[in-house]
């Protein structure tokens, strides 16, 4: 019987030293995708030297990319012909209150996104050229402050895409650019 005793007091401490020695200090893997920002809004703050200064918004209540339709209200970007301009984008999100502005988000993590701006017609009678965007951290376009230049007076779409990881910041067009879409906004341009 004392046999029989120690036996099961060995068995016990060797149970609890084994279960003690659990290492805690294994780093833990989160593989969960990091959820993106909700985007609702694409906002260009144009200025110029000649005292013109005007917002132009694409909004989509429920976020850019969302499985539920929802109806865009855009604003037409009008410009006067021949004039150069400068433009801030910024992305929000309007569904909060106060608006939470996803650009600081985006100017943080600088390297990891891109704003390609495309004009249709991309020459000619209303379109905009695009200039002097500035860069991120390693000193490859972001384009979140950039120069437009109009040409002579006509109509056109002005696209402009938030991409994230971007595969190719140099690029001309949002499918060159590669990465993922956070948000597309296309406006329709009136040049006067």
């Amino acid at each position: 019987m004392k046999y029989i005793k120690q036996l099961a007091l060995a068995t016990i401490i060797s149970s609890t030293v084994f279960t003690a020695c659990n290492k805690d200090d294994d780093p833990v893997i989160d593989n969960t995708p990091e959820e993106q920002e909700l985007i609702t809004t694409v906002r260009l703050n144009v200025t110029n030297t000649s005292g013109f200064n005007k917002t132009f918004n694409y909004k989509v209540d429920n976020g850019f990319g969302s499985t539920t339709p929802a109806t865009p209200v855009i604003d037409d970007v009008v410009l006067n012909a021949n004039e150069s301009y400068n433009v801030t984008i910024e992305v929000l999100n309007e569904s909060e209150n106060p608006a939470e502005n996803i650009t600081t988000e985006v100017l943080e993590e600088s390297n990891e996104h891109l704003f390609v701006l495309e004009s249709n017609p991309a020459t000619g009678a209303g379109s905009i050229t695009f200039a002097n965007g500035n860069k991120d951290n390693n000193g490859e376009p972001l384009n979140q402050t950039i120069q437009f230049t109009t040409t002579d007076a006509g109509s056109g779409v002005l696209t402009v895409t938030l991409k994230h990881e971007p595969t190719n910041k140099s690029a001309a067009n949002s499918a060159a650019a590669g990465g993922e879409t956070d948000a597309q906004a296309v406006f329709p341009v009136m040049i006067n």
